[in-house]
């Protein structure tokens, strides 16, 4: 018998990775960038990564993890809804992992101010409004960087919504709030890229889908019942 005889099971570990993720991305990106940096101040930036260097290690780590965590999560729904619809479920696969090698290579902007403000060599080298200029560059990068990769996360997220919207095992609202946190997920990207102005409160569209559907799937799982009939009804079509 393989692990995907056992659906319910495939749905809690897909959804402990996905709150895995979740608080380990508001805790690297939102608790300890928003604390230690401040874009209208480097100053003050500077001394608090330099201060707080050990809480600064530690969010880059979690990011790392985040990145990491998102290839099985990604595998996890492939294997969870390949039955309703292979190609979008491979298609959602491919977006989740392009989406993390990206944030991969972002980790480099992650970590580069706390190297400018603490190598001996750049401490040398430079002043410190010279290091603080140099230290702005990969900290705006990163923010870039961060948007370019949730652009093809949020297609994933709309994939995944319209997986489970045509799915029989699963509430249709996860799928609507999937979507939504997709489309979410791609106006506050272009919104920097444009330079438009922020839109209060857009990312807790994308929290609270994210965080229903990974509780739902860890509490709940899916029908059993109706996940081999759906997949019973994609084998007799192939």
């Amino acid at each position: 018998m393989t692990f995907t005889e056992h659906p319910s099971l495939l749905a809690r570990v897909a959804g402990a990775f996905y709150l895995i993720i979740t608080a380990f991305a508001l805790f690297a990106y939102m608790h300890v960038r928003g604390q230690l940096i401040d874009t209208g101040n480097m100053a003050r930036t500077a001394d608090n990564i330099v201060a707080n260097e050990q809480l600064f290690r530690i969010g880059f780590t979690a990011a790392v993890i985040v990145t990491i965590c998102n290839l099985p999560l990604g595998f996890l729904l492939y294997e969870l809804f390949k039955v309703v619809n292979p190609r979008l479920a491979l298609l959602a696969l491919v977006f989740i992992i392009a989406s993390a090698t990206l944030e991969a290579v972002n980790s480099y902007n992650y970590l580069a101010p706390l190297i400018t403000f603490t190598l001996p060599e750049y401490l040398n080298a430079f002043g410190a409004e010279q290091r603080q200029a140099l230290a702005r560059a990969p900290i705006r990068f990163w923010a870039y960087g961060f948007s370019v990769s949730l652009m093809f996360f949020g297609v994933f997220c709309a994939l995944i919504g319209t997986l489970i919207l045509k799915s029989k095992f699963l509430p249709w609202l996860l799928g609507v709030l999937m979507v939504l946190a997709g489309m979410a997920y791609w106006i506050d990207s272009l919104r920097l890229f444009l330079q438009w102005p922020e839109i209060p409160y857009i990312l807790r569209v994308p929290l609270i889908a994210e965080n229903s559907l990974a509780l739902w799937l860890l509490i709940f799982g899916v029908n059993e019942a109706k996940w081999r009939a759906q997949a019973e009804a994609t084998l007799s079509d192939i």
